[in-house]
């Protein structure tokens, strides 16, 4: 009896040990795993940190400037192109001007349930046709 208890205790003893022997490699594993990303993290933020600088340092105003007009055609306004609003003509227009007159509509698709509008629009319409090259017709 004395026997089997001490080889319990025995068996015991060094299963216990086992565990612990991997639960220690497998904390070494993870803490490893810890700092592979707490330095991914670290070079993840000084890489923001550098694009941020660089965006800051690309939109500087000078440096805009000379990407406008390098790309854009635009033309600086002269003084004498400057009025004041009493100098701008009232153009009235009429209210039947403003009335749609002929309103594009879309054609059916082949695939698709179709409902009618609900409001169609006033007046006289025409179906709109669509070429290939984005031309509206």
């Amino acid at each position: 009896m004395k026997m089997n208890l001490t080889a319990l205790s025995l068996l015991l003893v060094a299963g216990v040990s086992y565990g612990l022997y991997q639960l220690s490699y497998e904390v070494q594993g993870l803490e490893k795993n810890l700092a592979a990303l707490d330095k991914n993290i670290s070079d993840n933020r000084e890489t923001i940190r550098i694009l941020k600088a660089e965006w800051a340092y690309q939109n500087r105003p000078d440096v805009l400037q000379s990407l406008a007009t390098k790309h854009l055609p635009l033309l600086l306004i002269a003084p004498y192109q400057v009025a004041d609003l009493e100098q701008v003509p009232e153009n009235v227009i009429a209210l039947s001007e403003l009335e749609p007159k002929n309103v594009p509509l879309p054609r059916k698709k082949p695939r698709r349930t179709y409902k009618p509008p609900k409001n169609k629009p006033l007046g006289s319409y025409t179906l709109a046709t669509f070429s290939k090259a984005g031309g509206v017709q």
